[in-house]
């Protein structure tokens, strides 16, 4: 039989109990978003990157050209480079082409799946020099591209 002090002892272990398996919850739950929020930002990272990289090129003189390497996350699949103005000839592996297409007026960077990312499409200050879309997958969360001056009128290509 029980004394009244030896009850209180066993409700004041299920109460730590219930506390410690609450703040491990909110725990991970809170490092799983950290991870996502990270991520996000390594996307919009890498749209300022790019943007940066393109205006330097833009700014050399035409021919010049050059390797350039970007991180994103790991479960980026691909990204395409589009003018308006492109075919609409993508890749097999690119699912959205429809929406591409519709989005190509107002974004020229899109990276996919779509799903992914609220920040998923991008449109680069500087021109663009493309005939037909480029789409480049992705693998362990690198881009390698090779960008070239084109002339001022021109732009600059992706390769």
């Amino acid at each position: 039989m029980l004394k009244r002090g030896q009850t209180q002892e066993i409700f004041t272990w299920i109460f730590v109990i219930i506390v410690a398996v609450a703040i491990l919850f909110f725990g991970i739950k809170l490092l799983k978003n950290t991870n996502e929020l990270k991520d996000g930002v390594l996307v919009v990272k890498f749209f300022n990157d790019l943007d940066k990289k393109l205006s330097q090129y833009y700014f050399l003189d035409k021919g010049s050209s050059g390797e350039e390497k970007f991180l994103l996350p790991s479960n980026v699949e691909w990204i395409c480079f589009v003018n308006p103005d492109s075919a609409d000839s993508y890749p097999p592996y690119i699912e959205e082409k429809i929406l591409i297409n519709g989005l190509k007026g107002f974004s020229n960077v899109f990276i996919g799946p779509f799903g992914l990312y609220e920040e998923n499409r991008f449109n680069a200050s500087t021109k663009l020099y493309l005939t037909d879309p480029v789409c480049k997958k992705i693998s362990n969360g690198v881009l390698i591209i090779n960008l070239e001056n084109e002339g001022v009128k021109d732009g600059i290509a992706i390769k």
